[in-house]
């Protein structure tokens, strides 16, 4: 066994995740717009409802680590199969679960309690958030999952231009 196996190993029977690993999750970022007046919805895959108070969104804005965009409130729950909304001020839709200032950088990262990431969207080449390749830019348009949030750890393959919630 290599070093490197060996110390994953060692984590994986300590419980602690391995660094930079994606955690297995049933809760995905569904769609993205940026902006002030944008939004990220977050959707539950699953059969169950999840609680996701501490959890955390971090915005990729260009540097080398993401900057912490919200933290989820404790108590907060998707259920199985619905949605929870995190909107910039400036959004016009009446669901809003969590308002932020606005939705900034080039890509968004969803982590658990424990600082595991759970998923990501990037749409530059750069970004740390992005999954193998980044997804197209939209101009003016939301970046979303199909109907069923579809995830193949490549930001290009899962993600499309689609007009905005309103």
């Amino acid at each position: 066994m290599t070093k490197s196996g060996f110390l994953f190993l060692i984590l994986a029977l300590a419980g602690i995740p391995a660094p930079d690993v994606v955690r297995s999750s049933s809760v995905k970022i569904h769609e993205v717009l940026g902006g002030p007046a944008g939004y990220i919805d977050l959707r539950n895959t699953g059969a169950t409802t999840l609680d996701i108070g501490g959890w955390a969104v971090q915005a990729c804005t260009g540097g080398a680590v993401p900057l912490e965009l919200a933290t989820l409130p404790a108590g907060s729950e998707i259920l199985a199969g619905d949605h929870f909304l995190i909107t910039g001020q400036g959004f016009g839709g009446t669901v809003q679960h969590l308002v932020v200032e606005a939705i900034v950088g080039d890509g968004e990262m969803l982590v658990d309690r424990r600082g595991t990431r759970v998923d990501s969207l990037g749409w530059a080449p750069s970004s740390p958030c992005r999954e193998n390749q980044a997804a197209a830019g939209c101009p003016g348009l939301a970046q979303a999952r199909d109907a069923v949030s579809r995830d193949t750890d490549n930001n290009k393959a899962d993600f499309g231009c689609v007009p905005p919630l309103g």
